[in-house]
């Protein structure tokens, strides 16, 4: 089975003030295609930054990391973040939802950042919540929702 994501001595540092702060330190690994993995540590580790670096929103200041066979380290800011539109789904611990908007709106969100037309946005975001029980939510607000179905 081959690798979907591919690591490669990557080292990860960020500058606060003057100093440098490295939180990753050549870092390799392989996930092969249909894996089912738990990143555990303890916090401050880098497991944040390690998956901010497979999924695009953030650059290492050393070596490579390739997903489904790209390498997404030598992308550009226009070409990583139509790599991310494409490829990659993130669950924020936060979940960062408008409140001014409903539930199917706040799904919406995300795929105006795609070529949908609006009533293919509508018909996603409706078979997203009806996929995790949330139809009958989906004219709620955030702050009718329980922390559960917000997430």
């Amino acid at each position: 089975m081959s690798a979907l994501i591919e690591i490669r001595d990557v080292s990860k540092a960020y500058t606060r003030g003057r100093q440098s702060v490295e939180v990753l330190h050549h870092v390799t690994l392989d996930i092969l295609q249909g894996d089912f993995l738990a990143l555990m540590g303890p916090s401050g580790s880098g497991k944040t930054t390690l998956l901010n670096l497979i999924g695009g929103l953030d650059s290492p200041t050393g070596g490579s990391i390739a997903v489904g066979g790209k390498r997404i380290d030598t992308l550009g800011g226009t070409a990583l973040a139509k790599w991310r539109s494409e490829n990659v789904g993130f669950i924020f611990q936060f979940y960062n939802l408008l409140p001014m908007l409903t539930a199917q709106k706040n799904v919406e969100v995300p795929l105006l950042l795609t070529k949908l037309s609006a009533a293919e946005r509508r018909h996603n975001a409706s078979i997203a919540l009806t996929l995790v029980n949330l139809a009958d939510r989906a004219s709620h607000k955030p702050n009718e929702l329980s922390g559960g179905q917000q997430q």
